[in-house]
């Protein structure tokens, strides 16, 4: 007889362990940046009606206080603690993640988050994450300082510094006065309308231009356009110096590792029409490829910026606005303060038990609490999330102190072990808080995941400082006899940097500098 199929019940017991609602809220808003923050509080206030804004002037009640149906213990401000950056002390009231998701592995805070070890969920249910029910008042803060030292940083930050000045200064930063090609670079400096393009007039920026016309208007040939552009296009904000959008955007491809074969590169260089009219069918037929395909091209061609030099525009807004600002106080050490710009003090809404009394059906009731455990988690995320980046950002400024005060040349290595090791977070805590965040600092605004780079083999100087010396090198070689990669390591260890040529040639790739024979020009 044959057998036929069968159906079989079987139980096992198995154990999953999940990260509750309020952690999950707590790993996203940690890689969240200042404008992400910002919008994601206006939604939270718009969604939950037991959110709401507070005055400077209000006094709030604790969180446990509403709770209970009590209006006493009332958070107090201490204003001069919070006017004064200072370095986050060990104690404050943090809980790191990092081993968690680690034992889990990477995750998405929008799953379920399950399968986490036991160790990791007994750590999470044993902090206790506070009870404050609005911002913590003694967070050193922008909004805090007095207002001529808010006013002197959002002056570097906005004002003081033109498109023209900050390319300036990267100029003489990679050229000697003396070199050639200086006078003309900052000549071209000069052409660069409000976007960033080269014109003939800048006050006309409608109307383009080409290198023959542009070389021919400044008595120059076109060769030494072309060399002193070579110099330009590699400044900051990437894409700067082009004639069109469509070479700002190839030019801004290249800097970020795209090679000519690239869906992206294609996009831009083949396909520009189809992409203006959005359609994603005619341009998948044309370029053959497939739906999750022209998906990442089109994902790399969102962080394009159309207009580099609109950051620059003082009659436009800054896109950019920083997470963390560094002053230099009176006693001559640093202070970090959070940006609150555009973060408003929150709290629970104190008729939080008068609600719930005068509510008589069942779900009424369960979504009043509801609302008010969002609201409440709400707030303690923030909270967080404001404490971690500051403690994090305060011991990177430590280590990155000679940086503050002389500039790129002595940024020091620096991996997440070393801010780890200081702070007691995990390695993973360190790249989610620093993720997508900016700090400002007398030396400009930068990334916070700027200051991270290991050191090459047999050398104590960051590999970031090591790729800006070789850039600069190559900016400065005679077109005609372009510098190996022997030779610039020669000329490295001439200045006390000792580094192989195979290290070199390793930097150089991942900088996107041709090889010598590729540099080679008559």
């Amino acid at each position: 007889m044959v057998a036929g199929p069968y159906l079989s019940q079987r139980l096992a017991q198995s154990q999953t362990l999940a990260l509750t609602p309020a952690m999950q809220l707590k790993l996203k808003l940690w890689q969240m940046n200042l404008q992400e923050l910002s919008q994601t509080i206006e939604r939270e206030l718009e969604d939950n009606p037991l959110l709401e804004l507070a005055d400077d002037s209000d006094e709030v009640p604790t969180l446990e206080a509403i709770e209970e149906g009590r209006d006493s213990d009332v958070t107090e401000a201490t204003s001069d603690q919070a006017a004064e950056g200072v370095e986050l002390p060990e104690g404050v009231d943090t809980m790191d993640l990092g081993p968690i998701l680690d034992a889990a592995g990477e995750m998405n805070p929008e799953s379920d988050l399950e399968k986490f070890t036991e160790e990791g969920v007994a750590q999470v249910q044993e902090t206790e994450l506070g009870a404050e029910n609005s911002w913590d008042q003694d967070l050193p803060r922008t909004s805090n300082l007095p207002e001529e030292d808010r006013l002197s940083w959002e002056d570097r930050l906005s004002a003081n510094e033109s498109l023209q000045d900050h390319l300036v200064g990267q100029l003489y930063e990679t050229l000697e006065h003396e070199d050639p090609r200086a006078a003309l670079v900052e000549r071209l400096i000069d052409r660069l309308d409000p976007k960033g393009f080269l014109r003939l007039d800048p006050d006309q920026p409608s109307v383009e231009t080409t290198p023959a016309a542009l070389a021919a208007d400044m008595g120059v040939t076109e060769e030494a356009l072309r060399e002193a552009l070579d110099v330009l296009q590699e400044f900051d904000p990437s894409g700067i110096g082009c004639f069109t959008v469509q070479e700002s955007l190839l030019l801004q491809l290249r800097h970020a590792g795209a090679e000519p074969d690239d869906l992206a590169v294609r996009i831009i260089h083949d396909h520009s029409a189809l992409l203006a009219q959005r359609d994603s069918a005619k341009l998948r037929r044309a370029l053959g490829c497939t739906d999750a395909e022209l998906c990442v091209a089109m994902d790399q061609l969102k962080h394009l910026n159309p207009s580099p030099g609109r950051a620059f525009d003082p009659e436009g807004e800054r896109v950019v606005k920083p997470d963390v600002v560094v002053l230099k106080g009176e006693d001559g050490n640093w202070k970090i303060y959070l940006n609150d710009e555009g973060l408003p003090r929150l709290r629970v809404n104190g008729d939080y038990q008068r609600f719930l009394a005068s509510s008589e059906a069942k779900s009424d009731k369960d979504f009043i609490r509801e609302r008010f455990r969002s609201a409440r988690d709400f707030i303690r995320g923030v909270e967080d999330r404001n404490r971690t980046v500051l403690r994090v950002s305060a011991q990177i400024v430590e280590l990155q102190k000679e940086f503050l005060e002389h500039g790129i040349e002595s940024l020091r290595p620096m991996v997440l072990r070393d801010v780890a090791e200081a702070t007691g977070f995990h390695e993973s805590t360190i790249s989610r808080v620093v993720k997508a965040k900016t700090i400002h600092t007398p030396q400009g605004l930068y990334d916070l995941n700027y200051f991270f780079s290991a050191r090459p083999k047999d050398s104590d100087i960051s590999a970031t400082v090591v790729k800006h010396r070789i850039k600069a090198f190559v900016q400065a070689e005679d077109p005609a006899k372009p510098l190996s990669d022997e030779a610039i390591a020669g000329l490295l260890e001439r200045d006390g940097i000792k580094v192989a040529r195979r290290t070199v040639n390793k930097y150089r790739e991942e900088l996107k500098i041709p090889p010598a024979s590729q540099r080679r020009r008559r």
